[in-house]
């Protein structure tokens, strides 16, 4: 896939983590209990990947909107640093 949406296992400073959560729940479909064990875990995930540049940038904004601490690899990027892959 040319792009991935990678989350940091955690949400933006400032979030308000019981909010925060059920917007989660609601945009992956998981339950409370999965987003915090798989999700919220403090492990870097890739959470989405596609090569719909539009439908990456929705569905990353959604998280973003919903308090998680995501960003977009693209292809480029995984090549250029295959040993960062999010791993931050």
């Amino acid at each position: 896939m040319k792009y991935q949406i990678m989350c940091q296992g955690r949400l933006m400073a400032g979030a308000k983590e019981k909010e925060c959560v059920e917007r989660i729940q609601q945009i992956t479909k998981l339950s409370e209990e999965k987003v915090r064990t798989t999700i919220l875990n403090g492990r870097p995930k890739k959470m989405f990947a596609s090569d719909d540049k539009m439908r990456v940038k929705r569905y990353s904004l959604a998280l973003r909107n919903a308090g998680l601490d995501i960003f977009i690899q693209t292809q480029e990027t995984i090549k250029l640093h295959p040993l960062e892959t999010g791993y931050r």
